[in-house]
């Protein structure tokens, strides 16, 4: 079964999960916490992470929806345009899907960097399996880097970009040409 156009949009936002661009409270002048205040950020971006897919995964809504920023700094790049620009998008997208498929997303050589106490960016490969009827119908395999910012003591997905994994070129001989795309 061959995946329809919106299947394959969808799938790469899930496959895209996801890194994000914003601003905080450091940027505009404010207050670091105070040492009191410290949060473990890398354990707290993985947490953000892992609520992401398994809310996906479930199609929970008001938690995906709770994990996007909800100003107009949310965007979501995909494969080169900005596909989602609203958390509104992102919930349109995964209300798109056909009840009858599931999805199992899985998270490699995530990266964390904090920036501040406030922001940090993610990067990381993804692959997700689309299944219908307990069958693998399509697999996305993705780049995706993400902004995230503390809102409290909750963090936000403020903006992420995601890019397809595509094999590189193959030379008449068979042999890997070395560039993708």
């Amino acid at each position: 079964m061959r995946p329809s156009r919106t299947m394959c949009a969808c799938g790469s936002l899930i496959a895209s999960i996801g890194v994000l661009l914003g601003c905080t409270s450091s940027f505009m002048g404010q207050q670091d916490p105070l040492p009191s205040e410290a949060v473990d950020v890398e354990a707290s971006v993985r947490e953000l992470l892992h609520d992401w897919i398994r809310a996906f995964e479930a199609r929970d809504i008001p938690t995906v929806r709770s994990l996007l920023a909800e100003d107009d700094r949310f965007v979501w790049f995909e494969d080169g345009e900005a596909r989602y620009q609203s958390a509104d998008a992102v919930i349109a997208a995964l209300s798109s899907f056909p009840s009858g498929l599931a999805f199992d997303y899985r998270l490699n050589d995530v990266r964390i960097v904090q920036l501040t106490d406030d922001l940090a960016w993610a990067s990381m490969m993804t692959q997700t399996e689309v299944l219908q009827d307990g069958s693998v119908v399509s697999v996305f395999q993705g780049a995706v880097t993400m902004l995230v910012e503390r809102d409290g003591a909750r963090w936000r997905i403020v903006s992420a970009h995601s890019s397809s994994v595509r094999p590189a070129p193959q030379r008449r001989d068979g042999t890997n040409t070395g560039n993708s795309g």
